[in-house]
């Protein structure tokens, strides 16, 4: 299957885009990566629109696989759908989920997102929707030997919207780690007894999935759709309100045996979440229809 996959990538493998090229090479597929970011920056918006459509005409792909591709024109994705076979990958949560990236939507022939609200979004606009796990990267986010614990809590990405409300809240004081990626992510998690995930819009991000896969223990939020995928008490540890919160915290604290029991379980019930199998699923899906 050859997959032109139109998104940002970068030559220090860090960007997600460049670890979902990536799976898809190892699942078979013959992928060739369109930076368009930096097209249009060499080209121009105009000539780089008029090379990719000259790309698709010209390559006979299979699937001309869309990453969000903000500003990228509808003229872009009604062209080439005339040529093959279309889908746009959707990753963010429901608030993103804009007037911009809902006309996209009915421009391609499957539409692959990660959260359900966004899902149930789509489905009005195209019935050819589906949600596909993001998953996190096998080969970076795994366990860390040897590395001592140095934070009680730690929140490991942006702080926006109300989440310093929570963390402002929470005794003892949260570690905020921002731009730890690749396997400073999979450190970070190492260096935190409890690793702490706000949701946005009830959409799980894949902070999730790496947290749990580098071995850590997890406290979050609730999302939509977590029962399917994770047992609270389990395999993770959801909190109900900034009061509830505190006290999950100092328990699991003081019990560092049920944080082991916890964070072991989660490990192994996020295997089935790798970006490979993301990759698999985009391909199965397409070739399905």
């Amino acid at each position: 299957m050859k997959i032109l996959y139109i998104g940002v990538f970068d030559k220090n493998f860090k960007s997600t885009n460049t670890s979902q090229l990536l799976s898809l090479q190892r699942a078979g597929a013959q992928v060739a990566g369109y930076n368009y970011k930096d097209k249009a920056a060499t080209l121009g918006f105009m000539e780089r629109d008029q090379d990719l459509v000259n790309l698709v005409r010209e390559r006979n792909f299979d699937l001309v696989l869309y990453s969000k591709c903000n500003l990228l024109s509808y003229d872009v994705f009604e062209n080439i759908k005339q040529q093959t076979k279309t889908a746009l990958w959707f990753m963010d949560p429901l608030q993103t989920y804009d007037n911009e990236m809902r006309e996209k939507t009915k421009l391609v022939d499957y539409f692959y997102c990660d959260k359900n609200n966004v899902l149930r979004e789509a489905l009005k606009i195209n019935p050819n929707s589906h949600r596909i796990c993001e998953g996190y990267n096998e080969n970076v986010d795994r366990p860390i030997e040897g590395i001592e614990k140095e934070y009680d809590v730690s929140f490991i990405g942006a702080i926006y919207g109300d989440r310093m409300k929570y963390i402002s809240s929470i005794k003892p004081p949260v570690k905020i780690i921002t731009n730890a990626y690749g396997k400073e992510h999979a450190v970070s998690v190492a260096k935190s007894r409890i690793n702490l995930n706000l949701c946005t819009t009830r959409g799980a991000s894949d902070r999730v999935y790496k947290v749990l896969a580098a071995g850590g223990f997890l406290i979050t939020d609730d999302w939509d759709g977590r029962e399917e995928d994770f047992v609270d008490g389990k395999d993770l540890v959801v909190f109900k309100n900034i009061e509830d919160l505190n006290q999950k915290i100092n328990y699991y604290l003081t019990n560092p045996e049920v944080i082991d029991k916890i964070a072991q379980k989660g490990k192994e019930v996020v295997q089935k979440f790798t970006r490979l199998n993301w990759a698999k699923e985009i391909m199965r899906l397409t070739l399905s229809n």
